[in-house]
């Protein structure tokens, strides 16, 4: 499933299954992306990480004329420096983000103006599972009053998601059936 905008600026949305995490996606990851990957004990971890990390990179080449790997991705935190912080691709004015929970990973993208994504398994109260997908949104796009928050279509049974971007943007998010295409190229 993709979100977007065709005209800008726009937000686009990418989400899969985990069951598209094929360890060729491998080849991708630069080695800091390697050395997480490897870091991960569980194997759903592991394929939660390496599909974030292959959406993102796929989905900023297909905007820039890039191959995967050869897109750089820059994690470094802002507060601390350390390799754990928002994705951004260093020279590119593009605002990138990834969460996945359960069997769903998701990646936002935003051509103008800061962009947070959240998914996550209803696993109590659907209303305070939609309380915190907005809060991690908006959080994860940089926090502050200017955002909008938009919950999205259920994108698989039990799960919920919410993109946040600023207002004073003219961001208007569709649904369309396109897919980003992993392993094709």
């Amino acid at each position: 499933m993709v979100v977007d905008n065709p005209a800008p600026p726009s937000v686009r949305i990418w989400v899969a299954t985990l069951t598209q995490a094929d360890l060729r996606l491998r080849r991708w990851l630069d080695p800091r992306e390697m050395g997480r990957f490897l870091s991960y004990e569980s194997p759903a971890d592991r394929a939660r990480f390496l599909l974030g990390a292959a959406m993102l990179r796929s989905a900023v080449g297909q905007q820039v004329g890039m191959r995967p790997e050869d897109v750089p991705v820059d994690r470094e935190c802002e507060s601390c420096g350390a390799w754990h912080g928002r994705p951004r691709v260093p020279g590119s004015s593009l605002h990138l983000s990834v969460s996945h929970a359960g069997l769903l990973v998701a990646v936002a993208m935003a051509t103008a103006g800061a962009v947070g994504i959240d998914v996550e398994r209803i696993r109590s109260s659907p209303a305070a599972a939609e309380s915190w997908t907005h809060h991690e949104a908006r959080f994860k796009a940089g926090g502050g009053e200017d955002l909008l928050v938009h919950s999205l279509p259920l994108p698989w049974p039990g799960h919920l998601m919410a993109v946040a971007h600023p207002k004073n943007g003219t961001v208007k998010v569709s649904t369309s059936r396109q897919r980003l295409d992993l392993l094709e190229r």
